[in-house]
């Protein structure tokens, strides 16, 4: 006696047996499409991958009934004499095991021609190369700049996971070509902050037969002939980007301690930005402003003491606008900071009072230190938690351990390019040597007076059969090129990088034992960063290109990467090969297939 087994798993998608309209009829006339299937079959997700092309004017209604799926039209009026493509994707499921069937269509015309073209081809992430899911392409008549703008497509397609898409049944017109990521479903460009790409030229798509002969002999004298029909243009490949677009406006205002405010803007703000105090009015510079890297962060430092022992204070701030017209002009914004010493909880009496009111007299200085393994290449970095007004730099004094005995050593101390409150120690570190950094107390005054407390740290640094190096070699170099070496993770983290002009050998020192991806930016404009597109301008975004191969590298070893020859022409793949993975993953099948056998 035992469970009967219920036979093999199901994997075989549900099979179309039929279809209302027939697949490429014509003369249709219908309000509703049924497919009809040979098993009951469950929509999954199908109302955001579904599309129909050219488009309509409502959303179908999908329902289930059956064996068959029901595709309503909405009420929406098909035209006369065109031809439709409604493309379902992987949609369309089995009931049971979810078995999808991928990639089905269904043409059919409302007159008595059926067009036959095509426009294929992948939308690409035009920064990394990643292929861009979910992305309508759209195909205009109207070939003007403004079209995608202002009207919707005359035909679509939707990409998939591979950036791959496929707009069918065209009939024979010149087109411009543009992918939209339609974050508010209206099926246009509609805010410049929906991702783009677009064609530098319109495309006229056209077919061409070609017959050839078969070596298969029917009868006595016949041949069987078969052709072939290609379609041009060849696959497109569409570089997506995001337009530079003004969205400036403040994001967050804080105060917490009484000697700064915090400012969180959404863009940049260098060289717009300007803040008054509006209820008082003190002699002379009553501030310090310290800005973030890339400029939408400042902290405004209260260096009066007049101004930041008051509880509340009123500012005006003064940023650039951008009115509906695109011009830009002085935008003036009042907010009111408020800050008490006086605690919040009740239980706490005066006692608790004097002790949060009582100043701190002394800072402690940060040290940016590693006790073993410090890089050879990297300055100390020493930060304050206040803006430094004066610095004793005979108070700061560094020593190497020589046998028993640490020493005096002259160094140099370089002060920070955005900010007063950090400051490096450089000086040309010696392997697997100790250091040692001492900083005597009140060598740092800040501008609220108040004195860094004695500080001392003891290092070693890394040892030099610990690093890697990668050597590299670049020909055929035409513009400025940046070149970049990637952590090899999804968010590929720029570790170093480097502009050349012309062909020649690159060297990355100092590196740790792990992988690497290298990529290049053609910097066209040479302003040493990789540079967005601009629909308006008909400006493409910057190329790209990644090394096909990933580096691995080793303690103590030089990675000698053959020689990278840039092409003349664009390329857009990204197929980065890791050939240590490749050998494991051939061995783990060669151990199963091992298993299996024995």
């Amino acid at each position: 006696m035992g469970m009967p087994s219920g036979g093999a798993k199901d994997t075989i998608p549900p099979v179309v047996v039929q279809s209302i309209p027939r697949a490429n009829q014509t003369n249709f006339k219908g309000d509703q499409v049924r497919l009809y299937f040979d098993e009951f079959v469950a929509p999954e997700k199908l109302s955001e991958k579904f599309v129909i092309s050219p488009p309509i004017e409502k959303r179908p209604i999908f329902r289930t009934k059956g064996k068959s799926l029901i595709v309503d039209l909405n009420g929406a009026k098909l035209k006369d004499s065109t031809t439709y493509s409604l493309d379902f994707k992987d949609a369309i499921v089995d009931n049971n095991e979810k078995n999808a069937l991928k990639n089905y269509r269904l043409a059919f015309s409302t007159g008595p021609v059926l067009d036959t073209l095509r426009v294929v081809g992948f939308v690409l992430n035009s920064f990394n190369l990643e292929p861009s899911e979910g992305t309508y392409v759209m195909l205009y008549k109207n070939l003007s700049d403004t079209a995608v703008t202002t009207t919707k497509p005359d035909y679509i397609a939707k990409t998939d996971a591979n950036g791959f898409f496929a707009v069918t049944n065209l009939p024979k017109a010149t087109y411009h070509v543009y992918a939209v990521t339609d974050n508010d479903n209206n099926m246009m460009l509609s805010s410049t902050a929906e991702p783009v790409a677009f064609l530098d030229s319109t495309v006229t798509p056209s077919a061409k037969y070609s017959p050839h002969r078969d070596t298969t002999v029917v009868g006595m004298d016949t041949l069987l002939v078969f052709g072939k029909t290609r379609f041009y243009p060849n696959p497109l490949y569409m570089l997506q980007f995001e337009q530079p677009f003004f969205n400036l406006r403040l994001d967050n205002e804080q105060r917490p301690t009484r000697k700064y405010i915090d400012l969180a803007f959404t863009q940049s703000v260098k060289d717009t930005f300007d803040i008054q105090l509006l209820n008082y009015h003190p002699k002379g510079n009553w501030k310090y402003v310290e800005h973030s890297a890339n400029d939408d962060s400042l902290r405004i430092w209260l260096t009066d003491s007049t101004v930041y022992k008051k509880d509340t204070l009123q500012f005006r701030l003064t940023y650039e606008q951008q009115d509906s017209t695109g011009a830009k002009y002085a935008y003036n914004d009042t907010i009111r900071m408020f800050f008490s010493d006086v605690p919040t909880d009740k239980k706490k009496g005066r006692r608790d009072r004097k002790k949060i009111e009582k100043k701190d007299e002394n800072i402690n200085l940060s040290v940016m230190t590693r006790a073993n393994g410090f890089d050879v290449y990297r300055n100390i970095t020493v930060e304050s938690p206040e803006p430094v007004k004066n610095m004793d730099t005979t108070m700061i004094h560094l020593f190497v351990k020589q046998d028993t005995v640490f020493n005096p050593i002259n160094f140099k101390i370089l002060p920070d390019s955005v900010t007063k409150r950090r400051f490096y120690i450089h000086y040309p570190w010696d392997y697997k040597t100790t250091y040692r950094l001492k900083i005597d107390s009140a060598a740092v005054t800040t501008i609220y007076g108040a004195v860094s407390d004695s500080t001392e740290n003891t290092f070693v640094t890394q040892e030099e059969e610990h690093y890697g190096k990668i050597i590299l070699a670049v020909k055929n170099v035409t513009v400025p090129t940046i070149v970049q070496l990637l952590k090899d993770d999804d968010k590929e983290e720029v570790l170093r990088e480097k502009t050349i002009y012309k062909d020649g050998t690159l060297e990355f020192p100092f590196l740790e034992p792990q992988k690497y991806m290298i990529k290049v930016i053609f910097d066209r404009n040479n302003n040493g960063k990789w540079d967005t597109g601009d629909l308006q301008a008909h400006r493409q975004p910057e190329e790209v290109l990644y090394y096909p191969e990933v580096q691995k590298v080793r303690s103590n070893w030089d990675v000698n990467v053959p020689t990278w020859q840039l092409p003349a022409q664009p390329v857009y793949k990204k197929e980065i090969i890791d050939k240590e993975k490749q050998e494991e993953d051939a061995k783990k099948k060669k151990k199963e297939r091992n298993k299996k056998a024995f």
